[in-house]
């Protein structure tokens, strides 16, 4: 079993913003049953300061304060659904080539998302929406209530309030970094925002200004040397960082290239010298997605293969959601009946149950991979799939629960326990469980060394020689064949970006900055609705802001809706 700092395990000091609205979730006070009051502050300055800061880190792990599935802080939706993983994923993967979505109950994901049409009345995009914003609101009252002394803390902890703060920055900015992917134009607040007011609704340009700033100075203040196991520090910093800048030209119209080159070979000359070929990668691609992967997360064990930047925490047993691995593992498997053609039970990724039977990987996605004729891959990443060899078409006929077996099954967690030479260690694995022991991969190292490939590909802004390198080494790693000079091109380097990083919620928002998300440049199974795929327009490049925030709020609807 993982230890986690203590920070993980406070649950239930601060209450859940138990809303039933996001209108005004970006200046919400927290709304306490345990009556804490400055006075009560006083009584354990320090602890108190942790338990709000961890709600900050549960606020994108779990539901809300309560574990998998209580008191969540998302009212008239899906608990789990509402998680931050999963919300994302919902609109930044199942609308893609990756997934599709076959739960029948789910009639807001199969019948819109993951068909590219939006309506603004769609409830799994307003509880993204909801959440994000949610996120940001816990983040800001922390700091809120740092800078206002309502800790009364000593001399001795101002330093450690400090850092603290500049980690709840962090944790801000990656709800709105996805916030500005998603959606746009959206409101900003941050902890100066007074008490009752309504955010402004700032375009994406200016939102996009005022969170790089700020995230920018919480960088610079973070300390080098390596956070706590579960916490973010300068590296998660950096690499949110560099996120923002590849995407700089869609986010603003103005590419930020050199800065996310910059960036990028900052974080690689720290990882330096230990794991794959000295990378800082993990020697195994499979084992960083195992239920032992926090050896590889900052402040883990491996200190020179530390290639997972930032993660959101999992034991399977006290820090549980509907939600990160166990979602990534449950959605896409089932038990195959007796009489099923294909051959699947969830006990072969050491789960408990029987799985949901909720996903299945799109043709165009699967022909990505080498294969061999006899239905095996050179390509180690497709290591826990379920193919053609286990009785699985590649075409995708339905999208049903009833059409499961119409598609490959690409699970990429396990909560196997892996060894240091990529093998299944039996000895340390959990005892199968509903809920997975792997942490969730926010980002990787490998996602920061394709990331600086594609600043000299597409941004013509770095070295040749070692942008062709980074995208090797991720290949070899793979189990595949080095490209040349020649192979490094816009199309070919998207591709491996799908196949690294596949299921890390960053599918959309490439397609979008290659400009192959719309129109008909790139068609998928079901794309638009229509089993082969169709156009669909400009305007899907963002999602509509929620009909009811608009209608409270009075903000401007996105073009299309």
């Amino acid at each position: 079993m993982k230890k986690f700092n203590k920070i993980f395990l406070v649950l239930g000091l601060v209450a859940a913003f138990g809303l039933s609205s996001c209108i005004d979730d970006l200046d919400q006070a927290p709304k306490d049953p345990n009556q804490l009051t400055n006075e009560k502050f006083k009584e354990d300055p320090e602890g108190y300061m942790n338990a709000v800061l961890a709600e900050c880190y549960l606020s994108f792990a779990t539901t809300g304060t309560g574990g998998a599935s209580g008191n969540a802080n998302i009212q008239g939706f899906d608990g789990g659904m509402g998680t931050f993983q999963r919300a994302v994923f919902n609109l930044n993967e199942i609308p893609t080539d990756e997934a599709d979505w076959l739960s029948v109950s789910d009639s807001h994901m199969n019948a819109s998302v993951q068909y590219c049409t939006f309506p603004a009345n769609n409830t799994c995009i307003y509880g993204t929406y909801s959440r994000l914003t949610i996120n940001a609101s816990v983040c800001n009252e922390f700091i809120r209530t740092v800078q206002q002394g309502k800790f009364d803390l000593p001399e001795e902890l101002k330093e450690k309030a400090e850092n603290y703060c500049n980690q709840a920055r962090v944790l801000r900015s990656l709800a709105y970094f996805y916030l500005i992917d998603l959606f746009g134009n959206v409101p900003y607040a941050d902890e100066t925002l007074p008490a009752g007011a309504v955010p402004d609704q700032y375009t994406r340009a200016e939102a996009y200004a005022k969170v790089v700033a700020d995230l920018e100075a919480a960088a610079a203040a973070l300390p080098d040397a390596e956070p706590a196991y579960g916490y973010v520090g300068k590296d998660a910093a950096d690499a949110l960082l560099a996120k923002f800048y590849l995407n700089a030209g869609v986010f603003t119209g103005t590419p930020q290239y050199e800065k996310c080159w910059n960036k990028c070979q900052e974080i690689i000359k720290r990882h330096q010298g230990g794991g794959f070929e000295g990378s800082g990668l993990a020697n195994h691609y499979t084992a960083l997605f195992a239920a032992n992967n926090d050896k590889y997360a900052a402040g883990g064990s491996n200190k020179a293969e530390n290639e997972l930047i930032w993660i959101i925490p999992g034991d399977g047993e006290n820090l549980t959601a509907y939600s990160n691995s166990s979602f990534l593992i449950n959605a896409w498997v089932t038990a195959a009946p007796g009489d099923a053609p294909y051959s699947i039970q969830a006990s072969e990724y050491n789960m408990a149950g029987s799985g949901w039977k909720c996903m299945l990987a799109r043709k165009q996605f699967v022909q990505k991979f080498d294969w061999y004729e006899d239905g095996t891959s050179p390509d180690v990443r497709t290591a826990l799939w379920k193919t053609s060899l286990d009785g699985f078409e590649i075409e995708n006929t339905g999208l049903t629960q009833n059409d499961y077996g119409n598609g490959y099954v690409a699970v990429k967690y396990t909560n196997f326990a892996y060894d240091n030479d990529g093998n299944i260690d039996l000895e340390n694995s959990p005892v199968p469980a509903d809920f997975s022991n792997a942490d969730y991969a926010v980002i990787r190292l490998a996602e920061i060394y394709l990331t600086a490939a594609e600043c000299y590909v597409v941004g013509n802004v770095g070295d040749a020689i070692e942008a062709l390198e980074y995208v090797n080494l991720i290949r070899r790693r793979a189990g595949l064949e080095n490209w040349t000079a020649t192979d490094l091109t816009k199309d070919n380097l998207l591709d491996e970006r799908c196949r690294e990083l596949y299921q890390e919620n960053c599918r959309r928002t490439d397609l979008i900055r290659f400009n192959k998300f719309t129109g008909n440049a790139y068609i998928w199974n079901f794309k638009g609705g229509v089993p082969n795929g169709t156009s669909i327009p400009e305007s899907a490049k963002l999602y509509p802001i929620p009909q009811t925030v608009v209608a409270l709020t009075g903000y401007k609807q996105n073009t299309g809706y």
